[in-house]
């Protein structure tokens, strides 16, 4: 059987091929943004990092492709650049690695802040399941008074309110969230780190208390401590992120946290605005400090260099506490 030439130069169609071709993307291809052009999807990662890739930034290697950071790396080292796998990034978050840390110092702030809680209780009197303890309590306990932190130099005031709180509902809900929160920093961070931005994040709530908060109304709570909390672990995700599979889940969880809690802030009556956001830009500044100049990850001995970024945060806090007494009207 033979096959007759085609009329006019037109190859006839093989009816056996499909019209069209499928061009929809399967439902388990997983596409992400190239790391250094967030504009461009790509399937592609990093045969070391993991980081996406688009086309440009694709570099062949003896095994799938690399980035350029990757190959910098290679060849300033003169050695074959560190190979990181999903599997070892897990296994960095499960049995043996960062999960598995112990978290004492949240252990112990919860101790202690339930500990002052039930302390209140025997000093107030008459006071419901869902009341709150009175005001001349809390201040005789060490509560936030801005003018008696400048008339009457009472600075001690700015650390004893941390710990204390104005009923049950109040520290149910702060030590909820620094147990779940404050754990999971703290396997990130270490004890050590963590209690220095646990306190320098209080400090930071008290003092924008100091100087914006009404003179004599009385503040007390955890939660600008927490808020540093919460807003040292969203940097560390938003630094983190397409290096680390945790850290790329919990962007879009933290910053939702923190846009509801900020709303809760504003909207909430009988809320220190000034403690929360004071607390959040102290957590933020104190992790970025605690971060910089730390090459090994948040394990070791802390760096000269982190210590003194961590110092010129708290001399920013003094001067601030300076400034206030100094201009505060009598």
């Amino acid at each position: 059987m033979s096959t007759l030439p085609p009329e006019d130069g037109v190859t006839p169609r093989d009816d056996r091929m499909p019209a069209d071709f499928e061009t929809a993307m399967p439902d388990d291809l997983e596409v992400r943004y190239c790391y250094r052009h967030r504009d461009r999807e790509t399937g592609v990662s990093c045969s070391s990092c993991g980081r996406p890739i688009c086309h440009e930034c694709m570099i062949p290697a003896p095994v799938g492709f690399r980035c350029p950071e990757c190959v910098r790396q290679q060849n300033t080292a003169g050695s074959r650049a560190k190979v990181v796998t999903r599997g070892q990034i897990r296994s960095r978050w499960g049995a043996g690695g960062v999960m598995s840390r112990a978290t004492p110092v949240t252990r112990a702030l919860v101790v202690i802040n339930v500990a002052v809680f039930v302390f209140e209780l025997v000093l107030a009197t008459g006071m419901l399941l869902g009341g709150g303890v009175s005001s001349s309590t809390l201040v005789s306990m060490g509560a936030l008074v801005p003018a008696r932190v400048a008339v009457e130099h009472e600075y001690w005031r700015l650390f004893t309110s941390m710990f204390l709180h104005a009923n049950l509902i109040h520290i149910a809900f702060n030590m909820w969230a620094l147990w779940v929160v404050g754990s999971f920093l703290e396997r990130i961070m270490g004890p050590v780190r963590f209690l220095l931005l646990y306190l320098v994040s209080g400090l930071a709530g008290s003092v924008l208390v100091l100087v914006a908060g009404a003179p004599f109304v009385p503040t007390v709570g955890a939660s600008g401590a927490i808020y540093g909390v919460f807003g040292a672990l969203f940097a560390w995700a938003l630094l983190g992120r397409g290096r680390d599979i945790v850290a790329d889940s919990l962007v879009r969880q933290m910053g939702l946290i923190l846009v509801l809690n900020l709303v809760f802030t504003f909207t909430w009556g009988n809320i220190s605005w000034q403690a929360h956001i004071g607390g959040l830009l102290g957590g933020v500044a104190a992790f970025l400090a605690l971060r910089y100049g730390d090459k090994q990850g948040f394990r070791g001995r802390i760096s000269n260099d982190a210590l003194v970024a961590l110092g010129g945060v708290v001399a920013v806090l003094f001067a601030l506490i300076v400034w206030r007494v100094q201009t505060f009207p009598v």
